[in-house]
């Protein structure tokens, strides 16, 4: 098989991962663009080593392999758990998914470590790629719909969804005297929470990489403010959450980087003076941050209610959970709605697959973590630069996901590939130099 062809299939699948409105309605299972082109990648990657007869798989890809296969074990006695069948379905539809997801963190792994340091380079810039052009695709969302009051989803994603995909548009948060609208980003993600949580990992990822060449890479640093405006339109705070946490984390990684204390002083003063200007002078500005800064509300009882779920939920099976995917099956009994998840990935992680699920997945997040701090300490530049910013990255992400839940998403599982393959690659405390080349230079990063 040619390489040109797995390399193609593997970026396009990391470059459309965060499309999730891009979906297919395919039977009991929908689908995204991305979800095909993983497919597409894992079928070919498979016959191309079945025809070469290569069963090698280096060790950070067998030890991914090793996690999957425990979390699969838990997965399949959550069966047992299950107590209707509509949790069946969920259960099956879940399951599946994540199996597809699994292989291509395992095997997209492996493959990104034998093609060596290019193709990482290229990944990282195809993943940050893909999420600038959803980014891009929100402001157009919400110039369209705010200028001529046009569904631009209606014509896009249906489009090239033929009709299937997620064509809501725009998020209506509420109104402004009755008349002005207050929307909320969602782009290609479909919803504003997922889309800024997902813009954690390339704000907090990134950043050291662009602090420590601000005058060589300024094409990043502008793709990375422009990246946070998109997510300040969100609105999430779930998001805001991810980034305060993931800029503590990551504090210890740039104080050396970090441009001169009366430079950010100056800085700071002229955001803040802005901002006050705005809030004192625009009805629409206070009643917006007013509406998100309030700790009470609709909103936030839903989230905090959420964990009030869990002792009911958790009882009937503690230590395997009531299966995989299916708290939207227990949560339509409590409140005639089968469209709602648990809104927490820790909550879904506890409730759906017990003690045991949850304890599996700490152990398996914290060997990112290590992942990730391994990285920190690579003699490569970038490498190092990288590692730091993904250290804060997964903790903003984690942090976020306690009132949302992205971390069950593709994305997330891309982030990992990231990770695991940088330290297979970049770290001489593990004596593996980069295969096929030597490591990309920083600028490409930049890219």
């Amino acid at each position: 098989m040619s390489e040109r062809l797995l390399d193609t299939l593997f970026l396009l699948a990391v470059g459309t991962v965060t499309w999730a409105a891009l979906r297919f309605a395919a039977g009991p299972v929908d689908v995204t663009w991305s979800d095909i082109l993983i497919s597409a990648f894992l079928a070919v990657f498979i016959l191309d080593r079945f025809m070469r007869r290569d069963s090698s798989i280096p060790p950070a890809a067998a030890t991914l392999a090793c996690f999957m296969l425990v979390f699969l074990t838990v997965y399949l006695w959550g069966y047992f758990g299950l107590q209707s069948q509509g949790a069946l379905a969920y259960w099956t539809k879940g399951v599946t998914a994540w199996l597809a997801h699994a292989l291509f963190l395992v095997l997209g792994t492996a493959y990104v470590i034998r093609r060596g340091a290019g193709l990482y380079a290229r990944t990282v810039r195809w993943f940050l790629g893909g999420i600038v052009i959803c980014a891009a695709y929100g402001v157009v969302q919400l110039a369209v719909k705010v200028a001529a009051g046009i569904n631009l989803d209606s014509i896009v994603v249906g489009t090239l969804t033929f009709g299937t995909g997620k064509v809501n548009g725009i998020n209506v948060y509420g109104q402004v005297s009755g008349s002005e609208n207050i929307y909320r980003i969602n782009a290609l993600t479909g919803d504003p929470n997922h889309l800024g949580v997902i813009l954690c990992v390339p704000l907090l990822g990134l950043l050291p990489v662009y602090l420590a060449d601000r005058d060589g890479r300024r094409r990043l640093g502008l793709l990375l403010a422009f990246l946070f405006a998109v997510q300040v339109l969100t609105l999430s705070r779930s998001a805001a959450l991810g980034d305060v946490v993931g800029l503590a984390v990551l504090l210890p990684f740039i104080h050396g980087v970090l441009p001169r204390a009366r430079t950010m002083a100056l800085s700071f003063a002229g955001v803040a003076a802005a901002f006050l200007a705005l809030y004192t002078t625009s009805h629409f500005v206070r009643t917006v941050v007013d509406a998100r800064t309030q700790t009470g509300g609709t909103g936030t009882d839903v989230h905090l209610g959420f964990y009030q779920l869990v002792p009911p939920a958790l009882d009937p099976n503690p230590v395997f959970g009531m299966g995989f995917n299916t708290f939207a099956d227990f949560y339509q009994y409590v409140t005639g709605r089968a469209d709602f998840g648990p809104h927490s990935f820790w909550i879904a992680t506890l409730v759906e697959t017990g003690m045991a699920g949850l304890c599996v997945y700490l152990v398996y997040f914290a060997y990112l973590m290590l992942s990730a701090l391994a990285l920190s300490r690579s003699a490569v530049p970038y490498a190092s630069q990288l590692g730091g910013g993904l250290v804060a990255a997964l903790a903003g992400t984690a942090a976020a996901n306690f009132f949302y839940l992205t971390m069950q998403f593709p994305y997330f599982f891309v982030v990992a590939v990231i990770v695991v393959a940088g330290v297979a690659l970049y770290v001489p405390a593990r004596q593996r130099a980069p295969q096929r080349g030597a490591p990309a230079p920083a600028s490409t990063l930049a890219a």
